[in-house]
């Protein structure tokens, strides 16, 4: 059995969609996919591919999700692997049966923070037809926009609620995408931590919220590159404003010509850089070489109605 879902990009509404917030989400063209086999031997077995197929987790655990043997794999992915695994039984008892072999592949570097958690839980929740934001709450945690990407695998507005989130899926594909580019910023930044501040020091405010969902739904709408670009300035002071953190464009690339947003957990991953036919090379000569073509990196298939 082969199991496969998209990485993810959150457009608008970073952290602000953990409380409710109206969020405009992206899928992107590569992702990860999850092969099952069940086999006579007593143990499961687990075998992660990262995108140059080199193997990145092998590891084996007895049916009390106890890892017998080990390679190339430490021990906070074996933990994290084990949290998974019991929380699979919970919600699918002896989801082993005799024995399994699972292996997993990720079409984009693990380090690019486009889902590689997310799109596992999703890939385990197809495979045992669970409740994919039940699984991801037991044990990756997060506001769940993920898992609605990966299901659908086209655009979308999310809007968290429990198990049962609501997702508006929609068309957005700009005119001027040829002057939108991603860009990998050499660092990753763990999410999990990022969600940890702040709700420790949430600043967000009604009024806030209201017009971070404007902005998204504006976003969807927006002809002019112009507007586009006062769109995503004002998406990035309202939430540099309760987060308490200077923009990457002010901190970083002050001298840049066109638009700067951060994208997920604010100092790391992508940044969505709005300019012309110079960015590319902008952005290289200041050493940040992962420079992607918005119609290269998004995957722009229309969603269905």
């Amino acid at each position: 059995m082969k199991f496969y879902s998209h990485g993810k990009i959150l457009l608008t509404g970073e952290y602000a969609v953990l409380e409710g917030v109206k969020a405009l989400a992206l899928p992107t063209q590569k992702g990860q996919s999850l092969q099952v086999n069940y086999t006579q031997e007593q143990a499961i077995v687990w075998r992660s591919y990262a995108e140059d197929k080199t193997l990145w987790m092998d590891c084996r655990f007895n049916f009390d999700f106890e890892c017998v043997e080990r390679n190339n794999t430490t021990d906070q992915l074996i933990q994290q692997l084990a949290k998974i695994l019991m929380h699979l039984n919970e919600l699918s008892p002896n989801f082993h049966k005799q024995g399994v072999q699972i292996e997993t592949e990720l079409e984009f570097n693990r380090d690019w923070g486009l889902g590689s958690s997310s799109t596992l839980i999703y890939n385990l929740a197809q495979w045992l037809t669970l409740n994919p934001y039940k699984l991801l709450q037991t044990t990756m945690g997060g506001s769940g926009y993920d898992i609605a990407v990966a299901h659908h695998g086209c655009p979308l507005f999310y809007t968290r609620n429990g198990y049962t989130p609501h997702v508006e899926l929609v068309d957005f594909f700009p005119g001027f995408a040829d002057q939108l580019f991603f860009v990998h910023l050499n660092q990753k930044r763990k999410s999990s931590e990022a969600i940890q501040n702040f709700q420790q020091g949430n600043r967000l405010t009604a009024k806030d919220k209201q017009r971070l969902t404007a902005i998204g739904e504006a976003l969807v709408k927006v002809k002019r590159k112009e507007l586009f670009d006062e769109l995503l300035f004002e998406h990035e002071t309202i939430t540099s404003g309760f987060l308490g953190e200077p923009p990457i464009k002010e901190r970083l690339f002050a001298d840049f010509h066109g638009q700067i947003k951060s994208l997920g957990a604010w100092g790391g991953d992508f940044v969505l850089a709005s300019g012309d036919e110079r960015t590319p090379d902008y952005f290289r000569h200041k050493g940040y070489p992962t420079v992607i073509a918005y119609a290269d990196f998004i995957l722009t298939k229309k969603s269905p109605r």
